[in-house]
């Protein structure tokens, strides 16, 4: 058990945590917000958790962790009415973490902007990005994207190359984690939308994948851009999903 510190949230919001099916839940929080509650965070880790946490030789690497997996562990704690620090993760064959009995969920975080998606059931992806400058843009999409994609950036006037870039990135990379078949998924062995001004798709799925993945028909994209300054795609197998957002604040985790 924990030390205490953490406390369940207001009965009038406890409906957030209560999973309808064909919806993913996303959570958003700005972990430099959050610093404060590492402690609280902390106590919440298993023995191994923290173990990792400790390897990071430095010291804002540590944080992010214990924040990470803290508020991670929290959430899924009040999604499943479970407490947090007993749960139990598996980790499949490509290292993904799953509860079992469920709910699906995945996690994506750069530098302090983290989202976590969950779901009553289902395959499900989550990443984000900040929106910057990629120096090295058309050189990693000339070498790892599809050949659709590598056109449709190449069409885009240069302001909005590296935007059409980071949502190819987080759509992708959202797939690949909700597909479950592992990060060595090849990038040029599928396509999806890269143009700003077109809604988010997957547009093609290379024939050696589809034993595993099925067709570009079977899934559905999402974009959100919750966090000032940051992109996330979310990839669901299925149609008919709805997502829904939400961001962690002081008050989640006092």
């Amino acid at each position: 058990m924990h030390d205490g510190t953490i406390e369940m949230p207001d009965p009038e919001l406890a409906g957030d945590y209560v999973l309808t099916p064909g919806v993913v839940r996303v959570w958003f929080a700005d972990l430099t917000r959050l610093s404060g509650q590492k402690a609280a965070m902390r106590a919440l880790l298993s023995a191994d958790e923290v173990e990792r946490a400790d390897r990071f030789l430095m010291e804002r690497l540590t944080d992010r962790f214990i924040l990470r997996r803290g508020l991670l562990r929290l959430l899924l704690g009040r999604c499943t009415g479970r407490d947090p620090a007993g749960l139990v993760f598996d980790y499949g064959t490509h290292g993904k973490p799953s509860l079992p009995g469920g709910p699906a969920f995945n996690l994506s975080d750069s530098e302090d902007s983290l989202a976590i998606a969950v779901a009553a059931e289902g395959r499900i992806g989550v990443d984000i990005e900040r929106l910057r400058r990629i120096e090295s843009a058309d050189g990693i999409a000339d070498r790892f994207f599809h050949v659709t994609e590598r056109a449709a950036l190449q069409g885009l006037g240069p302001e909005r190359r590296d935007e059409g870039f980071l949502l190819a990135w987080t759509r992708k990379e959202a797939f690949i984690k909700a597909a479950g078949v592992g990060l060595s998924m090849p990038l040029d062995r599928f396509a999806v939308e890269v143009r700003p001004d077109a809604p988010p798709a997957l547009l093609e799925i290379g024939e050696d994948l589809r034993g595993d993945v099925g067709l570009p028909a079977d899934w559905s994209l999402f974009d959100r851009r919750v966090l000032p300054g940051t992109i996330a795609a979310i990839a669901a197998h299925g149609t008919g999903w709805t997502v829904e957002t939400r961001v962690i604040d002081v008050g989640f985790a006092g």
